[in-house]
């Protein structure tokens, strides 16, 4: 089955091509879309968004499929700002400004010329489509400085970074219970070191828990990122949070 393609994938931004033959391949391409439609419980896509760069749209309406080939808006009439969001940038919504009311010229499978009138979502939706033959995402629509903004909070959302935080936590607080450990041990030898073993499982303590407040923040920020997930935070934070407390009993009554 086909995935749809989600941005940054650069095909998305590909301009599609006229469709000149409208033969078996065609048809192909069309039960594909139908079926993916189906599966995703969409109300239609636009080609390009299963990489293929032609001007084909299938657009749900009511209980049947028009499919558009070659789709060109002809006529349009008045002006809205809508918030609009796309499955090719998940989570994100835009505020966009859109025709309310447009007429488009396309042609069915058979190659016929016909025309087809919307007006509200039904425009908003085969405007938003159209843009995508033509490589244009929603953020397009938007202001370049806005465009800009958007563009550096999403990439540093779903990009993974050379380094997580919440690792370097972990680090120093493995750091710190070997200290302890060797404090608690220097004690058993007969060492003064009894108030730094306690004052070491509470340094450590805090350390455990920012590591766990910071794995869940991390986890939500990079989204797509499966190796800042923070499935074993839990795990992690309980057995090394064991350890700190078995040691500081142990001191107490040692």
């Amino acid at each position: 089955m086909d995935e749809l393609l989600k941005f940054p994938d650069k095909r998305l931004l590909q301009i599609s091509g006229f469709v000149r033959e409208f033969d078996e391949e065609l048809f192909g391409l069309l039960k594909r879309m139908k079926d993916v439609c189906l599966l995703n419980d969409l109300k239609g896509l636009a080609a390009i968004e299963l990489g293929v760069p032609k001007k084909v749209i299938l657009f749900k309406k009511g209980e049947e499929f028009i499919e558009l080939i070659n789709p060109t808006i002809y006529f349009h009439e008045g002006f809205v700002t809508i918030s609009e969001s796309d499955e090719t940038i998940p989570g994100a919504v835009f505020e966009i400004r859109r025709y309310e009311k447009i007429k488009v010229m396309y042609y069915d499978k058979n190659n016929n010329q016909r025309f087809l009138e919307a007006n509200g979502e039904d425009s908003y939706w085969l405007q938003r489509k159209i843009d995508l033959t033509f490589g244009g995402l929603l953020f397009n629509r938007l202001p370049k400085k806005e465009a800009a903004k958007f563009l550096k909070n999403y990439r540093s959302e779903t990009s993974c970074p050379t380094y997580f935080v919440k690792d370097r936590i972990l680090t120093a607080a493995k750091i710190g219970i070997l200290l302890q450990t060797v404090l608690f041990i220097a004690k058993l030898l007969g060492a003064k070191t009894s108030s730094l073993v306690e004052l070491s499982a509470v340094l450590n303590a805090i350390l455990l828990i920012a590591y766990l407040i910071y794995s869940n923040y991390e986890t939500k920020k990079y989204k797509n990122c499966t190796s800042c997930q923070a499935a074993n935070a839990l795990g992690t934070f309980a057995l090394f949070g064991i350890t700190v407390l078995v040691i500081f009993v142990l001191n107490i009554f040692i």
